[in-house]
């Protein structure tokens, strides 16, 4: 260490309060940042890794009401008819309301049940989630009222699903498929939607016409590349909506920080005494630098760290909350990491720089004067 860094730490060092309290200032300005940013970015590269493992397009039926059910079997034969189509899947779900909220329904077949490592639901059975009740307990009962509100019949528990089955089913009910068309009103024979793959990414759109045409009645088609823009779009008004929302209270930890600063560096008197006892301008500064590094690299590194424990730590339940708007108790998230390191240096560049302005700015204005005149302002 040298010896400059050696006299800058003990002057900061000397006056405690001052410096904790900037490097308070300067840590919660880094971790606000940094959750607001790295939240934003993780949520959405975690949403397209989420859509990638989807089905390259999802088509639902239309009528005059919005969305209708329809054949499964005729639906996949027309879908499959289609040159470019590998597979169609016909799926069953939907919402209903349920004891804390709004609950998805999924008719969960033995071969959806085996992908999850749960038993197979019986007609009477269901696999929950973990937000679907409070405290939910394998053997108790669950009563689901149709779509219509009408009640039906209660379910047994049979297993409940955790934070490693992912947060698209935080909230979700897996019945036996003929139990889920009662609560959905979909008559037998019917799905939900169909699940499309192709043999390659690029012909997502192209193929939307022959599909169109094949399928005998009217539909919405969906590809990857359209949900993967719309979960873009909506993370990104969110979390643009979210940094609004902290941006007083960022400000006047700016504002505290520069203030604080200009009055600690700008002490003339100080700086007259060093060049009179031989210190050049170059020493001036660079003593000011230390003592800005001191206290702004510490607590920017924590700020920082805590950012991404905050975010990326699994289990992480803000986010959900923040970023989703989730009605009820939000889905613990385990993010996508990719880009975090690029996000957290993007941090520190923005709070580093106004911070070594503030200190360095005055310090060398003070450093280029005359010394006699500096000391005649008062003692250091």
């Amino acid at each position: 260490m040298t010896l400059l860094a050696r006299w800058a730490l003990r002057d900061v060092l000397r006056r405690p309060g001052e410096a904790l309290l900037l490097a308070a200032a300067l840590g919660a300005l880094a971790a606000l940042l940094g959750m607001t940013l790295l939240a934003s970015q993780a949520v959405t590269h975690t949403a397209d890794r989420l859509v990638a493992a989807g089905p390259s397009l999802v088509v639902r039926r239309l009528d005059a009401g919005g969305w209708a059910p329809l054949p499964e079997a005729e639906g996949v034969a027309a879908a499959r008819s289609v040159r470019g189509v590998s597979a169609a899947v016909g799926r069953l779900w939907g919402i209903i309301p349920g004891p804390q909220g709004a609950v998805t329904v999924i008719g969960c077949d033995a071969a959806a049940a085996q992908a999850l490592g749960v038993p197979a639901p019986g007609l009477g059975d269901v696999i929950v989630g973990p937000a679907v009740v409070d405290q939910p307990v394998l053997g108790t009962e669950l009563d689901l009222r149709r779509l219509d509100g009408r009640p039906t019949t209660p379910l047994v528990v049979r297993a409940i699903l955790t934070a490693t089955h992912g947060a698209a089913l935080h909230q979700a009910a897996l019945v036996h498929p003929d139990r889920a068309r009662r609560l959905l009103g979909v008559p037998p024979g019917h799905v939900s939607d169909l699940a499309i793959d192709v043999f390659h990414d690029s012909e997502q759109a192209a193929i939307l016409p022959d599909l169109t045409a094949a399928l005998p009645w009217p539909t919405r088609a969906v590809t990857r590349r359209d949900a993967t823009g719309q979960a873009a779009s909506t993370l990104a008004r969110r979390g643009s909506l979210s940094t609004l929302i902290a941006l007083p209270a960022l400000l006047a930890v700016l504002v505290l920080i520069v203030g604080v600063a200009r009055d600690r560096v700008g002490r003339r008197a100080e700086v007259g005494l060093l060049k009179a006892l031989g210190w050049g301008t170059g020493d001036v500064v660079r003593l000011h630098l230390w003592r800005a590094l001191w206290i702004g690299a510490p607590a920017t590194v924590l700020g920082l760290t805590a950012a991404y424990a905050l975010v990326l730590w699994p289990g992480a339940e803000w986010p959900g909350a923040l970023l989703f708007g989730w009605s009820g108790p939000p889905p613990p998230l385990t993010l996508d990491p990719d880009g975090a390191v690029l996000v957290l240096a993007e941090v520190a560049a923005l709070v580093a720089a106004p911070w070594t302005l503030a200190a360095l700015w005055p310090a060398f204005r003070a450093a280029t004067a005359d010394p006699a005149s500096l000391l005649g302002e008062g003692d250091a």
